[in-house]
């Protein structure tokens, strides 16, 4: 079944909603619209209307996520990196991250600082989270980043209570949150990080290139745009608004993402996906004879289903058999290893039909 709200091809089925988002039609007419706007006048385009339309999507993504404090910036890895050149660090410092984290946000630390890295298992418990944070915290522990919602693993942390072990310690906090605007109810405010950052292009229906950062008050005249722009003098939030010719078009429509997300249910919606990945994670595990239950803390629209021994031990099977489900069966569906253990990754968005997770199953049935 096709749903026209979207553009995504009825041959495919799509299983990872929030790996780089779904952009709806009328969203991405939207965008569409303001591309062609700066066209028809370029020149007055850039120099009259591009900072109240993005100002005024800035404040529908600080309204939406209930916070002030609030700038847009491309995705998630920039507003780390953005939050990394501009916290101070010296020789010998270290930032605290954990195994679940994405990579190009270790990435982007390794080259700021020394990294100490905590580990704790797809199963771990919030506590068992908390615990191996204390472990990790040094005197040279000069930032920890956390993740909200962990990208591989779909683990739902408890932000707050790193947060709250840190801050005991002097030590700032970024939390990221790539998967939660538009998936998870979190104030970044509420959370009590220094730093928080999110994708409204993943779970929010935006156009792709669209996130917010989060800085607490302390913070704001300290961390700087990585680009600097004619606004620079006027501080934050502004000096965030317009870096230079830039196509703006998506964040420009970021009202009317998040307007669409309330209109097809909001958080109702959320929780109607939620029930439907639950029915489809169970038809996946039974074909597989696996445990559909990794962890209880998993994400509401992100699950693991554990794939047989000997299907994915590496990360180089896991990008092999990810091919073989694209290529052969049209199945659009995350493939990870993690401590040699293989998992899919299932997702659920409005998009989404049962029929998915039935062809998934019946993919698998046929083995490796």
């Amino acid at each position: 079944m096709t749903d026209e709200r979207f553009q995504l091809d009825p041959a495919v089925h799509y299983l990872n909603p929030g790996g780089v988002g779904i952009v709806p039609r009328a969203v991405a007419e939207a965008r569409a619209r303001y591309a062609l706007r700066a066209e028809t006048n370029p020149m007055r385009f850039h120099r009259v209307e591009t900072l109240p339309l993005v100002e005024r999507a800035r404040a529908a993504g600080a309204e939406f996520l209930g916070s002030d404090g609030v700038v847009l910036v491309r995705n998630t890895t920039e507003a780390v990196a953005t939050v990394l050149a501009s916290v101070p660090f010296a020789d010998g410092d270290e930032i605290l991250v954990s195994d679940h984290g994405y990579p190009t946000v270790l990435l982007a630390a390794q080259d700021r600082a020394e990294v100490r890295q905590v580990s704790f298992p797809v199963t771990a418990t919030p506590d068992e989270v908390v615990a191996a944070f204390a472990e990790g915290l040094r005197p040279s522990t000069k930032l920890v980043v956390v993740d909200a919602i962990t990208s591989i693993s779909a683990l739902v942390l408890p932000v707050e209570r790193v947060v709250a072990l840190a801050h005991e310690h002097g030590v700032p906090v970024l939390v990221d949150a790539a998967h939660v605007p538009g998936h998870l109810r979190q104030r970044p405010e509420a959370t009590g990080a220094d730093f928080w950052t999110g994708n409204f292009h993943k779970w929010a229906y935006a156009a792709r290139t669209t996130a917010a950062l989060y800085i607490a008050e302390p913070w704001r005249d300290r961390i700087r745009p990585l680009v600097p722009s004619f606004d620079h003098p006027l501080g934050f939030p502004h000096w965030f608004d317009h870096a230079g010719t830039l196509d703006y078009s998506a964040w420009m429509a970021l009202p009317e993402a998040l307007d669409f997300w309330r209109e097809v249910g909001g958080w109702d919606a959320v929780d109607a996906s939620a029930r439907l990945l639950d029915k489809g994670v169970q038809i996946v595990a039974d074909a597989l004879g696996a445990d559909g239950q990794v962890s209880p803390h998993h994400a509401p629209l992100m699950r693991l289903v554990p794939l047989p021994d000997g299907w994915v031990s590496s990360q180089e099977d896991a990008i092999d058999y990810y091919g073989e489900l694209s290529t052969r069966h049209n199945i659009e569906v995350p493939v990870h290893s993690y401590g040699g253990q293989g998992f899919f990754r299932l997702g659920a968005t409005i998009a989404n039909t049962q029929a998915g997770f039935e062809a998934l199953a019946d993919a698998v049935a046929e083995g490796r």
